[in-house]
Parts: C-alpha cells; sequence; structure tokens
C-alpha cells in the first residue's frame, strides 16, 4: 500500500471504532571510455560494460554517487555494485533475489504489488531507473532483463537523488542494458516451481556499419503462481532503446520503457494466528479474502532521452530527462488489526478500492570540467535538476462482513450498485523538487581524494483532500551539504569519512497545519580494499538520524503530529574474492539497531520491516579447461534475525537461515542452468509491508531451469 494507503488506514481506524470503540548514467552508449582506475596485475580481466568495466562480481566504477563515472575505491562514500554476471550467475529471478547480496537493503516481497520502495539502512529507500526517480516504481519492478547491473548508494541521497519520495536510507539505481556496438541476439526462458515460466529476448543490432546509429531492445514475459492460494501474477515489459552517437564527442540515446503487472492484492496474514497460535492457527497458505476478488494491475509507460556531449578536452555535459504516465487499480478484501475484534478469531473484514494515476516529468543536466593544477587532479559539477509529480487517487472502504480465521469464509467482493463505496480520502496533489548543486571532486598526490558539495534544494507540495475539502501546501528551500574523503594508505588499502544533510517532502499529512519537510543527516567512516589477489569490497561504520518524523497524535485520535525522531546504527561490509578466473566468492553482512528515538507512541521501538542482522555467502566455480569447460556451480547461505512486523512491536518474525545453488552448462551458444532455493525447505514467516504490518510464509523449496542461446 502507498503512503496514501496508510493514511487511509488510519482514516479506515475510525470506522472501525464506530463498531467498537478501537545518478545518473553518464557512460555513453558504445563502450565508454576507460577512467583511471587502480591495477595491481589483477588475477580476473577487466571486462567493459555500457555502464562501466566489471572484474567479474567486482565493479570498478560508480555512476550513482557524483553524477560522474567515478572510481569505486576513490569515492569517500559506501555504495555497492552489483554486476549482471553476480545475477546471472546466482540465477536470480527477482530484484529481491538480487538485493540479498547488498547488506543492509532489503527489497519488497514479490508477493507485493503495493506502492512502496525498499529499505536501505533500516529506512525507506526507492527505485531509480538510469538516476532518475520513478514515482511509486510501477510496473513489473521484479524483471530483470534490462538490468546491466544494480548500483546501491547507502544513505541520504538527496543531495543528487532528489525526487520521487526521496527516500532517507538510500537509493537503488538500476543502470539499463545500452546498445552495443556489436550484433548479437539473445533468447531463453525460465520455468519451474509454482508453474513460473517466463520467456525473455535480447536484441541489439548495429543500424549503420560505422556504428553511429544503434539499436538495442529487451522484453520479458512472467506468469507464475505462488505459495499462497490462487495468488498468481501476470508481468511484462519491453525497453527499446535507440542511440545516436558520432563516436567521438557527442551521444544522443533514446530510451522507451512499457510495462505492466497484475494479480490478487494479498493483505499479507495477522499476528493473531501465526506468529501467535496459542488459541487458533491460521493456515500457511490462506488467501485471506474472497478468491473472485478482480485483480490489481499496475503499468507505466514512459520516454527518457538522454545527451552526452564532450566539448574540448575540459568541459563536457550530460543531460538527462523522462516523462512517465502510471496507473495502479486495487480492489482489496482486507483486515484492519492484527487481532480478532471478536475474540478468539472473528475479525471484520472490510472491501475497499484504490486508484491512484500518476504522471512525472523530471530531468538533470551536469556541466562538467576536468583540469589539473599542481599535485591535483580536479572535477567541478554544477548541476540542476527538476522533478514534478502530479497525484490523483482516492481510497473508498465499508464493512463487508465478519470472518472466523479459524475456519474462514469470506463475503464477496462486491462494489455497491449504487454508487462507490464510503469515500475516505481523495487527493490531488502535485510535488516539485527543484534544486541546483556545486560539487568538486580533486585527487592529491594521486593519494588523498575529496568530494565537497553543496546543494540548493527546493520542496513544494500542493495537497488537496477532496473529501474534506481540506488543503495545504508546503514550500521550503534549504542548503544541503555533503562532504567526504578518501586517503589511500597503500594502493590496496583507502579509508574514508563522509558527512551528508538530506531533506524529504512528507506528502500525505493528516495535522493541524502544513507539514515540515523531514530531515535527515548521515556520518560514515570506513575501508575500501583492492588488492591483486582478488580480494576486494568495503566495511562500513554508519549513523542515521531522522528528523520531524510523523507521527500519531496523543491527544486527538486519527490526527498526526511532526515530533518523531528516528536513528539507525551499525556497520555493514560486502567483500569479494576471485583469487583466479575459476572462483568467485561473496560475503557481505550488515549489523544495525534502528530504533524510535522520539515519539508519541512508540519511543524506544525497532524500526519494523529490517532484520537487525543479515548476512550474504555465495561462492562460484567455473571449469575452463578440459572436457567440462563450460560447467560452472554455485551455492551460498542467506541468515537474516529477528525482525519487527510492525512500529509497535507487537509481533516479531523467528530468524532464519536458507541454503541456495545453482549448475549451468554452457556449449557453444547455448546454457542450460539449473537453480534451487530453500533447498532445505525451510518454513518461516515474514514481515509484510501492508497497512500497520503483517506477515506472509516464505517460499519453501523451489527449483526453476533456465534455458537460453546468444547468437
Amino acid at each position: 500500500m502507498t503512503q496514501h494507503s496508510l493514511r487511509a488506514a488510519l482514516l479506515c481506524s475510525s470506522m472501525l471504532a464506530g463498531i467498537t470503540p478501537a545518478l545518473a548514467q553518464t557512460a555513453t552508449t558504445t563502450l565508454p571510455e576507460p577512467i583511471e582506475v587502480r591495477d595491481q596485475a589483477p588475477s580476473v580481466p577487466t571486462t567493459e560494460t555500457t555502464a562501466g568495466p566489471v572484474r567479474g562480481y567486482q565493479a570498478l566504477t560508480t555512476q550513482s554517487v557524483t553524477r560522474t563515472q567515478t572510481s569505486l575505491q576513490e569515492t569517500p562514500i559506501s555504495v555497492q555494485v552489483i554486476p549482471r554476471q553476480m545475477i546471472d550467475e546466482q540465477g536470480a529471478i527477482t530484484l529481491q533475489d538480487a538485493l540479498r547480496n547488498a547488506p543492509s537493503t532489503k527489497a519488497l516481497p514479490a508477493l507485493s504489488v503495493g506502492q512502496l520502495g525498499p529499505k536501505v539502512r533500516g529506512f525507506a529507500g526507492e527505485r531509480y531507473i538510469d538516476g532518475l526517480p520513478n514515482y511509486y516504481d510501477p510496473g513489473s519492478r521484479d524483471l530483470l532483463v534490462n538490468v546491466e547491473r544494480i548500483e546501491v548508494l547507502k544513505g541520504p541521497p538527496s543531495f543528487l537523488a532528489q525526487g520521487g519520495q526521496t527516500p532517507t536510507g538510500g537509493v537503488i539505481n538500476i543502470l539499463s542494458k545500452l546498445p552495443e556496438p556489436k550484433q548479437f541476439f539473445e533468447i531463453g526462458i525460465t520455468g519451474g516451481s509454482y508453474g513460473l515460466i517466463t520467456p525473455f529476448f535480447d536484441f541489439n543490432q548495429p543500424l549503420t556499419e560505422d556504428g553511429t546509429v544503434l539499436f538495442r531492445m529487451t522484453g520479458q514475459y512472467e506468469a507464475a503462481n505462488s505459495n499462497i492460494d490462487i495468488v498468481n501474477r501476470r508481468s511484462y515489459e519491453i525497453n527499446p532503446t535507440l542511440t545516436f552517437t558520432n563516436n567521438r564527442t557527442t551521444t544522443l540515446t533514446i530510451q522507451g520503457r512499457l510495462s505492466h503487472r497484475d494479480q490478487q492484492d494479498y493483505s499479507g496474514l495477522p499476528i493473531s494466528g501465526t506468529l501467535n497460535n496459542s488459541l487458533y492457527t491460521v493456515r500457511r497458505t490462506l488467501f485471506p479474502s474472497n478468491a473472485s476478488i478482480p485483480r490489481t494491475s499496475s503499468d507505466i509507460a514512459s520516454l527518457t532521452v538522454r545527451l552526452d556531449h564532450q566539448f574540448n578536452d575540459m568541459w563536457s555535459v550530460n543531460s538527462a530527462a523522462r516523462i512517465s504516465s502510471a496507473r495502479f487499480r486495487e480492489p482489496s478484501q482486507f483486515v484492519l488489526s492484527n487481532n480478532p475484534l471478536l475474540p478468539p478469531s472473528t475479525f471484520g473484514v472490510f472491501n475497499g478500492r484504490l486508484n491512484e494515476d500518476t504522471s512525472e516529468i523530471s530531468f538533470n543536466t551536469n556541466f562538467i570540467a576536468k583540469f589539473d593544477s599542481g599535485p591535483a587532479k580536479t572535477q567541478v559539477l554544477l548541476g540542476v535538476d527538476y522533478d514534478r509529480v502530479t497525484d490523483k487517487g482516492f481510497l473508498n472502504a465499508d464493512i463487508a462482513g465478519f470472518v472466523d480465521f479459524s475456519n474462514p469464509v469470506f463475503p464477496n467482493y462486491v462494489e455497491p450498485a449504487s454508487g462507490p463505496f464510503t469515500s475516505f480520502s481523495n487527493v490531488d496533489n502535485n510535488y516539485l523538487n527543484v534544486g541546483m548543486m556545486l560539487q568538486v571532486q580533486s585527487t592529491l598526490w594521486e593519494r588523498l581524494h575529496v568530494l565537497g558539495g553543496l546543494r540548493l534544494g527546493h520542496v513544494e507540495i500542493n495537497s488537496n483532500e477532496l473529501v474534506t475539502g481540506s488543503s495545504f501546501k508546503t514550500d521550503e528551500t534549504r542548503l544541503l551539504p555533503r562532504v567526504g574523503v578518501a586517503f589511500d594508505i597503500t594502493p590496496a588499502i583507502t579509508v574514508f569519512a563522509n558527512y551528508a544533510q538530506g531533506m524529504r517532502p512528507v506528502p500525505f499529512f493528516n495535522g493541524p497545519s502544513a507539514p515540515k519537510p523531514e530531515l535527515s543527516s548521515q556520518v560514515e567512516a570506513g575501508l575500501k580494499l583492492n588488492f591483486a589477489q582478488g580480494l576486494s569490497g568495503t566495511v562500513s561504520l554508519f549513523d542515521i538520524t531522522r528528523n520531524n518524523v510523523v507521527a500519531a497524535s496523543a491527544l486527538v485520535p486519527g490526527l498526526q503530529v511532526q515530533t518523531g525522531q528516528q536513528r539507525s546504527q551499525g556497520v555493514d561490509a560486502d567483500l569479494v574474492w576471485q583469487p583466479n578466473p575459476n572462483w568467485s566468492f561473496l560475503a557481505s553482512m550488515a549489523w544495525m539497531y534502528p530504533r524510535v528515538v522520539k515519539d508519541t507512541v512508540n519511543e524506544g521501538k525497532i524500526l519494523d520491516q529490517v532484520p537487525r542482522a543479515a548476512g550474504r555467502l555465495w561462492g562460484t566455480y567455473r571449469v575452463t579447461e578440459g572436457a567440462l569447460t563450460g560447467l560452472s556451480v554455485g551455492a551460498g547461505l542467506y541468515a537474516a534475525s529477528p525482525q519487527a512486523v510492525n512500529l509497535t512491536n507487537t509481533g516479531f518474525t523467528p530468524g532464519f537461515v536458507t541454503f541456495d545453488a545453482r549448475i549451468a552448462y554452457s556449449w557453444q551458444n547455448w546454457t542450460l542452468a539449473v537453480v534451487g532455493r530453500n533447498l532445505a525447505d525451510r518454513q518461516y514467516y515474514l514481515p509484510y509491508p501492508y497497512l500497520d504490518g503483517r506477515v506472509a510464509p516464505a517460499e519453501g523449496r523451489t527449483v526453476f531451469a533456465t534455458l537460453s542461446a546468444r547468437f
């Protein structure tokens, strides 16, 4: 459910009370010009991609932190890159699968069709595409056919990633596949457990002999059942991209995206009867709604245009703009509480409908100057960005009946013939994020790397609630700094530290006056490693604080106030070891203490929906000589500690460990891969982001096979 939905849930609470007291991507679309990166006779060769150079599981540069392609080793900020090779060799099906490699990062479960985002370091994150915001992340967010790499920027990203919902914890920036000068065509299909069938293709074709006009299109369709009764999803996306370039100074890239997803809205299970089954037990696979409920759908169509131009040896410019239109339709049947309305097991069930129509226009333009002066190599960036969203939607609902969850029979989902459900929210909102920025990157004496910048950020919200006739306007401008420094102790070991501030608008607010923007700050320090023996990675200590957090009023039920403060402190690490081309190992872990520091109700509580500790181990072995050349085998573990279901901490899902494996064989143009997940068939619940928090059963043992060919 969206923030709109969460607000509406508070309004629905009053209904219940009536029943009972209760980064842009800067690489050119041909292979990008290599930047200077540290190379100490590495054990694994470097491969150039349209998103930057990679060395097996190790990316050497990042595009998400500075709006320029920058050496990861010299970037004084924590960012993790998940290259395409890692995604493929683990057999990832969804974004959630891929992001298990990123410590302190949690994606939405595949069952969720709600308009929420991932979480990073305990706080809300957001998925960007090619450095531009993607409000509500509509369409088929989990399909991976067009992903070249995933860059996880950690901490308040307002300095460079202002727009959308402007997250606090970090940004998941998806860098898309772009046209290449070499012709190829790949086609494949994946199938397996829960009736999964997902064909895909990747077609790349130069349109001129000199490589000045290039075309690439990717596409994927998915049909799958789930571990929940009757719930099945259908998704597809098409991504055509056209590039015009003179292969020297100028590149124009035009990207289209058409994406769709639909399934039955799954509202999760209450804590009562699942985590707490002392009085009765709810069947794990129960779909807690009438089976005939109409399907929820999410759609987006977008067009992105990007221009890269080199004026001379000193000056260049990159500019990207996107226009998109999205549509969300969610018929739903749900309960408002984790506990029964009538003990021991009877809940009040509501029928509802959430509709949302959004359009977004965003762009950023950056002028970059590079020059050397004495012992300093300096890069100055002057940038401006703009993001405007129109958001129109409503939530209507009515009580449908009462259901005994120990023996459930759900009422029909019927919208009243005389008109819609009772309207609890109907908004017509506009959000504007605008900023100007100055950033300076400088390397002194080849060992000291300094990053500093100021952003003049402006946020504006015009909110109109048509049900009550109320409205508010938020209009605030603030100077946001970011500074960082990295120092090479040796060519392989770099220490770094940074400080950053962020500002996030509050779009849905039910308070006595217009909301103030939420403010955040992060202090971070750590180590970056890049050894010739194949060991690389980042270890980081962090401390993030949020202020002006929305909380429930202790005096007036249903009213909101901005007295909250939340804080997350911890350590995360991601390490890759590749001793030779045959072996690749990944180890990532995070421990954090995300908590409510100040609140009218939940002070001292642990933040919900995130584990305090989690980690991933994975290893792959490839046969490169002999009769078995082309064979690869990989296996790994993922572990997570207990997680709070909701902010009131009334329930915690148990910790768990799962075991996954993959075996693949490539022969000439063909590849066959078989992937097993949760091979020990561990049965457990996960927190599920619906209303104030529910639970959902994790999938048991699953097996998938992929057959693909590349010509």
